[in-house]
């Protein structure tokens, strides 16, 4: 815990000063954290300012308040910091828990897994098209060696000896499985 405490136009009391460190105290417990704190209190006309500039991390909250007790000053400004470091924890608590927006989709056509789509619901089916490739003239053994070079997970192609369109497609065990379909 780290609080600075400087004071314009007026002196900054030992219970000021205990005053920040206790609210200081009480926001490192919901941050979780050390945090060094920044009490600037100023004193123009009948009015007192104070200024409490707080970091935690990389994350940082500013609050001004202005009052004619100087004790309160600085509680108001410190239920500010508060209030802003709890909002900024809530959000990213809640990014770290949302769902994304948007899925991966399979092409069936071109067997890529690459494509991004809105996320539809969980009881829609969509068939989404990403790009469209020529079904090649190939053998087996040319299309095994195409699908281990890239980064797909099936190939659609045309078996050069029996004409037929077939599927070749990446088993989860690293061997490669072939469909191919009763005519």
């Amino acid at each position: 815990m780290a609080v600075e405490c400087t004071g314009r136009n007026v002196e900054v009391t030992p219970s000021l000063r205990e005053l920040a460190e206790e609210r200081t105290e009480r926001l490192e417990r919901h941050l979780g954290g050390p945090a060094r704190v920044r009490v600037v209190l100023s004193h123009e006309k009948h009015r007192f300012e104070a200024e409490i500039i707080a970091t935690h991390r990389r994350r940082r909250w500013k609050a001004q308040e202005e009052t004619a007790d100087p004790r309160a000053a600085v509680a108001l400004a410190f239920e500010k910091i508060d209030a802003q470091a709890k909002r900024d924890t809530e959000k990213r608590r809640d990014r770290k828990h949302r769902e994304p927006s948007s899925a991966w989709r399979v092409d069936v056509l071109s067997g890529t897994a690459f494509g991004r789509l809105a996320q539809a619901s969980p009881d829609e089916n969509r068939i989404v098209r990403t790009d469209r490739l020529p079904i090649k003239l190939m053998s087996v053994e040319e299309a095994a060696m195409r699908i281990e070079s890239s980064r797909q997970e099936f190939l659609v192609f045309r078996d050069s000896s029996t004409e037929k369109i077939c599927v070749l497609y990446k088993r989860r065990d690293g061997n490669f499985g072939l469909i191919v379909p009763e005519c």
